[in-house]
């Protein structure tokens, strides 16, 4: 018997200014369960200390399918369900750069904070997800400094996100089994 599929979802960088709302991981979440075969698994992965904030997340997902797994393995571990995920979501953090590096379909959430070019993660099989507005870069490092509420972030639709999510997948899925045995 093969293991299930599984979506790795890691809402949380560093900064806060760079982090997509957890109502929209939320959303898109469910979008994502509703989309998917049942046998489709979604792991919130973080750090201990983001584990209350990814509760918020997946409180009112179906808990058979969406687990909450910030704080509850090493990083060995975290690196190793990266190499198996068939898609990691995640905003611009170190997960997104791992996974775009191992060649995981990715999608990354980007926030205005940074210049795309310059800080995007690089890989294969990488989506990048943003929105250019007026402030940005506006190269901050803290939610407090953002006089806009992160418009950037916000302006970006859990649909939106959903459907690079599913291009993602689909390509892996018609990916040559050569190129498949490369990853591993």
């Amino acid at each position: 018997m093969s293991e299930p599929l599984e979506i790795i979802v890691s809402p949380f960088s560093n900064s806060l200014v760079r982090d997509w709302p957890g109502a929209s991981y939320s959303a898109l979440i469910q979008l994502l369960l509703e989309s998917l075969p049942a046998e489709v698994l979604i792991r919130v992965i973080g750090t201990q200390s983001q584990a209350m904030r990814a509760d918020e997340i997946v409180r009112s997902l179906d808990a058979a399918r969406v687990f909450n797994d910030c704080g509850r393995y090493a990083w060995a571990v975290v690196e190793a369900a990266l190499g198996r995920a068939s898609c990691v979501i995640g905003n611009n953090s170190g997960i997104a750069h791992l996974a775009a590096r191992l060649g995981i379909p990715t999608v990354c959430v980007f926030g205005g904070s940074h210049q795309r070019a310059e800080w995007r993660p690089i890989g294969p099989n990488v989506t990048i997800i943003s929105r250019a507005i007026w402030c940005s870069p506006c190269h901050l490092d803290r939610l407090a400094q953002c006089h806009h509420d992160k418009a950037c972030l916000r302006e970006i639709g859990p649909a939106e996100v959903a459907k690079a999510v599913m291009a993602g997948m689909a390509r892996e899925r018609n990916m040559p089994k050569k190129h498949m045995a490369e990853r591993i």
